[in-house]
Formats: structure tokens, C-alpha cells, sequence
């Protein structure tokens, strides 16, 4: 029993130091500064798999992931249902949901079995909570790369729809400028992304857009889609939701789950700074796309294939580090018993 216990001592000395160099990657502790905003404890919402914010009318929006029928619930700043918006569809996996120019966009993009052959985005103008079901528009796309599982979605600055795969080796997909309501349209990858990012939203002022993962929030470009700053995030169970908080300052994070807080953290310094240091003014007007005809004619184009750059195998240490640690702590419950 000794010289079990003793190989048990021996393989948690052996990790302890790798699991120390991996730890500053893992999921921070909450601090004083991360601040619960609110929480979500409507019985109807225990899956909330995006969070977006409508800043003219100054609440949110959430919506359940997949099993739910074709609704979205819109929230006060306290957390608490102001009412739902209830369309006639039946979608197969509402992952994400996207406020811009008026527009309130829901995206049924999750494949978790990458079997779909395309994926829809619903989308509602002066989206207003109401007891009635209306009717909608939506967008149809397929990826270039064949199906993949997704549960981002965000516009940029100029209306422009862009999807961001959940995988190890996910990518950043952007619609047509002028996507068609008549077929299915072509998604284009431009650019590779973290692992495993779960939602995302467009930071004011053109300062971005925030990408978020199970551990950590990825500031990219705009314009060339590189990251410009990263954070860890709070421990969150299962955390699949990011928006901007409705003063513009901070950004708010959520987890699936019944009763689930949605926590209050800071933008990162990186992206404050570089904001505040711009000469260039931001953008005064955006431009939603507007529903064509007919799908816009375009040129196959070349995918090269993606690469882990830091922003990947960062957080691919991170997701790793949680394992290392637990198999510590059975060495140790291992050790202790055999005494």
C-alpha cells in the first residue's frame, strides 16, 4: 500500500508544476469587480444561449437553445421578462441572437452532428414584444467548408452577417453584403477564431468585436478579423452568452441554467486605450442588409487551411488545464486513502 501511495506522491509532483503554468490560462475566480448585473429566474428560460442588447429601447434579449419553440424573450435591465415575441417557424437550434439598426436577428445555427446542409438566421424589424405570433423573414446559408457546428453570430458596423464556428479548429464566416431570402446563400471564411467560441457581439465605436469562449473574451479587428486583446473570464457552468452592457461600458456574460447570473466585466484595457487614442470618428450611420431578389453572383473562393495561432492554443491550455488539476485531486483523494 506504501508503494502505491508513494507513485501516487511521485505522478502529483510530476504534474504539479505543469498544472501551475497552465493555471494563469484557466477560467478566473469572480472578484469584487465582476459585478452581477442580474439574474435571469424566469422558469420559461434555462437554456439561455445568447444575450443581445437594444439600446433605443433600453432592454435585452435572450433567447433557449435548442427544443425550444420559435420565441424570444425580452428582458428589463433588472433580468425580469418584459414580455416575448413568438414567430411561426420551427427552428432546429436557436444558438445566438443579434440587435442592430433596429433589427433583431436569431440565429438556428447549431449542428452539434455538423449534418445540416444549411443553417437559417430569422430576423425581425421593430421587434417588439407581444402576445400575438407573427410572421418572419429569414436568410438561408451553407458553409463553403461543408457543415460545422456554431452558436455566434454578430453585424458589424456596416449591417454585415458574420458566423463564428465552435470547433478546435473554428473559423469566422461572413455572409453576403446583400444576402438573398431566395435560396440559399454562400458564407465566405475570412478569417480563423478562438476554439470553441460559443457567442459573440460587436463592440460601440467600431472598437470591435468580442468573441467568447468557455474561459476567456478575444477582442478582434474589424477590418482584418486579428486580435487585438484577450482576458479571462469568471467561471461560469456552462457560459454561452455575451453581449454589451446598456451604458456602453462593459461587457456582460451568461451561463445556461435555471436562475443563472449574468455577470458584469470590464472591456479589456487594450481595446479602452486603443479607442480613446483613434483619430478616426466612428461611424455615423450603418446600413442593414436589405432582402434582393436574387442571390448576388460571386466566384468560388480558395479556403487556406486554418492554423492554431496563440488565441487558439491559448484556449485550448485553458480547457486542458481543468482536466490536469481534477486528475491532481484524485491523486491526492488516492494518496490520503491509502495511508
Amino acid at each position: 500500500m506504501m508503494r502505491t501511495a508513494g507513485r501516487v506522491l511521485v505522478s502529483a509532483l510530476i504534474l504539479l508544476p505543469l498544472s501551475a503554468g497552465l493555471w494563469a490560462a484557466t477560467p478566473r475566480s469572480a472578484t469584487a469587480d465582476d459585478k452581477v448585473a442580474f439574474t435571469i429566474s424566469d422558469e420559461r428560460i434555462d437554456e439561455s444561449s445568447g444575450l443581445a442588447t437594444d439600446f433605443d429601447n433600453e432592454r435585452y434579449w435572450t433567447v433557449n437553445d435548442s427544443g425550444d419553440e420559435g420565441r424570444a424573450f425580452a428582458l428589463d435591465q433588472d433580468g425580469e421578462v418584459t414580455g416575448t415575441l413568438s414567430f411561426r417557424a420551427e427552428p432546429i437550434d436557436i444558438e445566438a441572437v443579434a440587435f442592430h439598426d433596429g433589427r433583431l436577428y436569431l440565429a438556428d445555427i447549431g449542428d452539434n452532428d455538423a449534418e445540416r446542409e444549411f443553417v437559417t438566421v430569422y430576423y425581425f424589424d421593430d421587434a417588439e414584444p407581444s402576445s400575438d405570433s407573427r410572421s418572419y423573414r429569414s436568410y438561408d446559408f451553407e458553409y463553403p467548408d461543408g457543415p460545422r457546428d456554431a452558436e455566434a453570430l454578430f453585424v458589424d458596423d456596416d449591417g454585415r452577417l458574420y458566423i463564428v464556428s465552435k470547433e478546435s479548429d473554428g473559423g469566422i464566416y461572413a455572409a453576403p453584403e446583400n444576402p438573398s431570402r431566395q435560396g440559399v446563400n454562400e458564407l465566405e471564411r475570412v478569417a480563423d477564431a478562438p476554439a470553441f467560441v460559443t457567442d459573440a457581439v460587436s463592440l460601440p465605436d467600431g472598437q470591435g468585436v468580442a468573441l467568447r469562449t468557455y474561459v476567456s473574451v478575444e477582442i478582434y479587428d474589424n477590418d482584418d478579423h486579428e486580435q487585438i486583446a484577450r482576458a479571462p473570464l469568471p467561471f461560469q457552468r456552462q457560459g454561452e452568452s455575451i453581449t454589451v452592457s446598456l451604458d456602453g461600458e462593459s461587457l456582460l456574460v451568461g451561463s445556461e441554467g435555471k436562475d443563472s447570473e449574468v455577470l458584469q466585466v470590464a472591456i479589456p484595457d487594450e481595446v479602452k486605450k486603443a479607442s480613446e487614442g483613434s483619430s478616426t470618428p466612428p461611424k455615423k450611420e450603418s446600413k442593414t442588409p436589405k432582402p434582393s431578389s436574387s442571390a448576388p453572383a460571386s466566384e468560388p473562393s480558395e479556403t487556406s487551411p486554418p492554423t492554431a495561432g496563440p488565441s487558439r492554443v491559448g484556449t485550448m491550455f485553458s480547457l486542458g488545464a481543468a482536466a490536469v488539476v481534477a486528475l491532481i485531486a484524485g491523486l491526492v483523494v488516492a494518496l490520503l486513502k491509502g495511508r
